[in-house]
């Protein structure tokens, strides 16, 4: 592990006019690596859950959109740094504001439509919806609008006759979370004999200026009815610039009703399938973490990250998905195909490692848990261009941040 060097970070000073405290919060430590897009969050104790905050760059004094959420007596901040140098300090001013909150639009807003639909809003636009449609096998994404304002996944099989548009593989929606063998059941397929993953509740959703977030219960059901496994499922959105945008996902399987072996098999399991224009078969490049590049040289290898990237209209645009060091089997690997699949899979290994006779199953005991988590990172340009491991870093290693009195 590299060394790592605490900053100054400065707090609390009370102030005998209106504000009630202003305080001073930076990153506690110097990144090792160059960062990009960087979550950044920071507890500041004693506060009353009402309590205004504003966040400004010590340097420059520009003011950061910020998030401010009740914790254990105190508030918790979020916000997104856009780039932290490798080595370097960052300070950021707070000041905590007494009065109430005059509340405009958020700028990510959460929408709950029905019980069919939740949709996700950045700026009065819509740029993602979570299907949880009770008659469908899976919750799944779509639309999903990428960085140009255009559609960056493809639109079959919830939508038919759309120009160009090879209509195979319809259980590949958007992007979604399943597996070809859970407890001796299909849940990747649609087919009749395939089981089903049903939201059952939504815990909650949040909205506000740097982010939203869709908080999920779900249940997979065997062809029978029975229950095989439950879930919660966590989705964030951070709007960034230019319409680029990140997506994180949490995703904890428990074994609520018994023992459940995940099958050895590639049909699996965080999925998305791009645009038509985007996939490799017609000019989209698909690169990972470890440098290789094409379809031949990532299918089935273990990365860090993969990027596929392509044309959608006139512009260049990517999704990149990111596997955090905590998610089950990280580094994981990869399904990714050159017709636009793109699938994050730690299971799939007698297929991965065709002849070398390895098991990639594994049985969840009855109780526990598997925690999965990535973030998908919708950008402009190729993944040199969008700087893809500066956000890996970001998602990896953010460097911590306290408060500290002046």
């Amino acid at each position: 592990m590299p060394t790592r060097i605490p900053l100054l970070c400065v707090a609390a000073a009370l102030a005998a006019s209106g504000r009630s405290r202003a305080d001073t919060v930076l990153v506690a430590e110097k990144p090792a690596k160059d960062l990009s897009w960087t979550v950044l969050q920071c507890v500041l104790k004693d506060l009353p859950p009402s309590s205004r905050v504003r966040l400004k760059s010590r340097d420059g004094g520009k003011e950061i959109p910020v998030q401010a959420q009740p914790e254990d007596g105190g508030l918790r901040l979020v916000w997104v740094a856009p780039a932290l140098a490798a080595g370097s300090s960052a300070a950021w001013d707070v000041e905590v504001l007494d009065g109430k909150e005059e509340k405009g639009p958020a700028r990510v807003e959460v929408r709950e439509e029905g019980p069919k639909r939740t949709r996700i809003l950045v700026d009065g636009k819509e740029i993602a919806a979570l299907v949880h449609d009770p008659d469908q096998r899976k919750p799944y994404l779509y639309p999903i609008i990428g960085p140009n304002g255009r559609p960056i996944t493809r639109a079959f099989p919830m939508e038919t006759g759309v120009e160009g548009e090879k209509q195979d593989h319809p259980h590949q929606r958007s992007l979604w979370f399943t597996h070809g063998d859970v407890g001796g059941v299909d849940f990747w397929s649609e087919t009749r004999s395939a089981g089903r993953v049903r939201q059952i509740e939504i815990e909650r959703t949040e909205s506000g200026p740097v982010h939203g977030r869709i908080v999920t219960r779900n249940e997979w059901l065997a062809p029978d009815g029975r229950k095989v496994l439950a879930d919660r499922r966590t989705l964030t959105v951070y709007p960034l610039e230019r319409g680029e945008w990140l997506l994180d996902v949490e995703i904890v399987l428990l074994a609520s009703e018994g023992p459940v072996k995940f099958g050895d098999t590639k049909e699996g399991t965080f999925g998305i399938r791009l645009a038509e224009t985007m996939k490799e078969e017609r000019g989209g490049i698909i690169v990972n973490s470890r440098g290789a590049r094409g379809m031949l040289l990532t299918w089935g290898k273990p990365a860090e990250w993969v990027d596929y990237h392509g044309k959608v209209a006139e512009d260049v645009v990517g999704v990149a998905i990111l596997d955090h060091p905590t998610s089950f089997r990280h580094p994981t690997h990869w399904h990714v195909r050159d017709y636009g699949l793109f699938a994050a899979n730690p299971f799939g290994y007698g297929a991965f490692y065709a002849g070398e006779k390895k098991d990639g199953s594994h049985t969840l005991p009855k109780g526990e848990m598997l925690r999965f988590r990535y973030r998908v990172y919708f950008h402009h340009g190729p993944a040199e261009k969008a700087a893809v491991e500066r956000v890996y870093q970001g998602f990896a290693s953010p460097p911590a941040v306290v408060p500290q009195a002046k």
